[in-house]
């Protein structure tokens, strides 16, 4: 509240090593608290306290001339990104919302490769923990997910002509016949 009240007061507000050291801890204890709401299946107030950090993270950025310093916070954005991400996830999950959920996975993964890129270290992104984590996640989601009828068809076909088993890829190819729309 005071740093706003002084940048409208035309001030310029500049983050010193101890303030940033500040934020940087506090960070870590909310970080740490999100991680404790997810366990618990608090999942709004994971979000929140996600989001918070992302906020302090993009404040010292503002407020600081050193790289050095904003990097004191910049560096924890990867996992406080994959804790918002698995948060919002499960959110949806528990809606039986699959698909918007694959999407906020893929949007946050889009992110983190994009904060890899932005500090020079590509090199990160085939690497990164949280990136992987995501994918897997992502890809435990599309499999578990339920199918729809033309999807269950369309595997027992699969599965019918992979066995070589042509009376029941026919069976199989009649009923796709009848759900899919004549072109």
């Amino acid at each position: 509240a005071q740093a706003t009240k002084r940048e409208a007061d035309g001030e310029t507000l500049q983050l010193t090593t101890e303030d940033c050291f500040k934020l940087q801890q506090e960070l870590i204890q909310f970080h740490h608290r999100s991680i404790c709401l997810f366990e618990l299946t608090e999942f709004d107030n994971a979000i929140r306290d996600a989001d918070r950090n992302l906020t302090v993270i993009r404040f010292v950025e503002a407020h600081v001339d050193s790289p050095d310093l904003a990097w004191s916070v910049q560096q924890f954005q990867p996992q406080i990104l994959m804790m918002l991400a698995r948060a919002r996830g499960a959110v949806l999950l528990n809606k039986n919302d699959f698909e918007t959920s694959q999407n906020v996975i893929a949007e946050v993964v889009g992110q983190l490769r994009a904060f890899y890129e932005t500090h020079s270290r590509p090199d990160l992104i085939e690497s990164s923990g949280e990136i992987t984590s995501l994918q897997s996640w992502s890809e435990a989601i599309h499999n578990c997910r339920p199918r729809s009828e033309l999807e269950r068809l369309e595997t027992d076909l699969a599965d019918a002509l992979r066995r070589e088993d042509y009376e029941k890829a026919a069976q199989v190819r009649d009923a796709l016949k009848k759900l899919k729309p004549q072109e």
